[in-house]
């Protein structure tokens, strides 16, 4: 005989069960809403001031007026290495701090080299405004920046000059940079009206995004706001520097073949959509757009090095060496595939690099960045590149 309670129970049971699921699928709705247009997201008002007030920033930056949690270079900022220096160690910025301190160890003349923001917001000379000379925007992030005053667009300037080539070469590169922070800034990049923009960015996209799909935060979208809304909780209670060391003092265990690197064989990244958008946008204004493929100090091909190990650093989601390469592989893959479809010049760092840039860890600082004679190599490179179509605007 079934008791009398029973079915009531039962009742209770399933209403209980399909309020969770009901909670559940609004939960995943919404964390899948936030995720397809974060970008959008973080414009609005309330949000946009959270993310403005979690900035961290060098004292050559400052948040952009548009907010959403975007940043720019300070106009009309200079200061002296040793200065820069100086303040990263006192805001226990050690690793930034470190770089630095190599530098002025090496150079007698670095303590007193001027890191330059001119007053449009670029890192070097003041802009032309005569325009006297075909102008190239070099587009980027940390890598474009360059370290303390070395960049290669200085180099790609000087390397064109020399040959009897005069141009201008506005450094647009922002260190934490992607894809989306470029967008924020398009109006200000079509108002210099380049003839030939280089775009080399990507590191930060492919580092902030766990890229295997049938990762659980890829399947359900709930978990991969928890994650990631954890991952800012350490940073804001840790410190975004004691956060930077604890994943650099992870230690790296290179796998060649391991599951992790074999299933990224066909990945392509998703901001992929948003490259292009950034090509559609300056060709409207007329810029001939010229790709730049990604080289870095961990390759597909070569076992790294005791010392690449020590100096590298890897994504939150891995400690294989070989996902990063394989994943800087793909996107390269993907970035020449954009160029073919749309008729782009590409400069293919990653190719050129394979033989150039041996050993590797003599030219990198850590997995993506170039040591001064790295960027010293590669601005003459893209000098080689780009020589003959500066020489063909100059005669117009």
């Amino acid at each position: 005989m079934i008791p009398d309670g029973v079915p009531r129970l039962r009742v209770r049971l399933a209403a209980v069960t399909a309020a969770i699921a009901i909670t559940g699928g609004l939960l995943e709705g919404a964390s899948r809403i936030a995720f397809e247009w974060q970008d959008e997201i973080r414009t609005f008002p309330v949000i946009s001031s959270v993310l403005q007030l979690g900035l961290d920033l060098d004292p050559y930056e400052m948040p952009s007026p548009r907010g959403g949690g975007h940043w720019i270079l300070r106009p009309d900022f200079q200061a002296t290495l040793g200065a820069i220096a100086e303040w990263k160690k006192h805001a226990k910025r050690s690793l930034g701090g470190e770089i630095l301190e190599k530098i002025l160890t090496e150079s007698i003349q670095a303590p007193v080299s001027v890191i330059r923001i001119n007053l449009d917001g670029f890192k070097g000379p003041e802009v032309d405004r005569s325009h006297a000379w075909p102008r190239i925007l070099t587009l980027g992030d940390s890598t474009t920046f360059g370290i303390g005053n070395s960049d290669y667009p200085r180099v790609l300037e000087a390397a064109l000059t020399a040959r009897g080539i005069p141009v201008e070469v506005i450094n647009g590169g922002v260190e934490g940079y992607s894809p989306i922070n470029l967008l924020f800034e398009m109006d200000r990049f079509k108002m210099l009206r380049p003839q030939i923009v280089t775009l080399y960015i990507g590191w930060n996209a492919l580092f902030s995004r766990t890229p295997w799909p049938d990762a659980w935060e890829n399947r359900i979208r709930f978990i991969w706001l928890v994650k990631s809304a954890y991952r800012s909780f350490q940073v804001r209670t840790r410190g975004a520097q004691e956060y930077t060391m604890s994943q650099l003092r992870r230690r790296p265990k290179p796998e060649r073949t391991g599951n992790d690197v074999k299933t990224l064989d066909a990945y392509v990244p998703p901001f992929m959509g948003k490259i292009e958008h950034i090509v559609e946008e300056l060709e409207s204004a007329g810029a001939e757009v010229v790709l730049v493929t990604l080289p870095g100090l961990y390759t597909a091909s070569e076992f790294p090095s005791a010392t690449a190990l020590k100096m590298g650093h890897l994504p939150f989601y891995t400690e294989n060496p070989f996902v990063l390469a394989k994943l800087a592989e793909r996107y390269n893959v993907a970035l020449r595939s954009l160029a073919v479809r749309h008729g782009l010049g590409v400069i293919d760092l990653e190719e050129w690099g394979a033989e150039a840039l041996r050993p590797r860890d003599a030219y990198f600082m850590d997995s993506v960045h170039l040591t001064p004679k790295g960027l010293n190599k590669i601005g003459t490179f893209i000098a080689d590149q780009l020589a003959e179509r500066v020489k063909e605007l100059r005669a117009r």
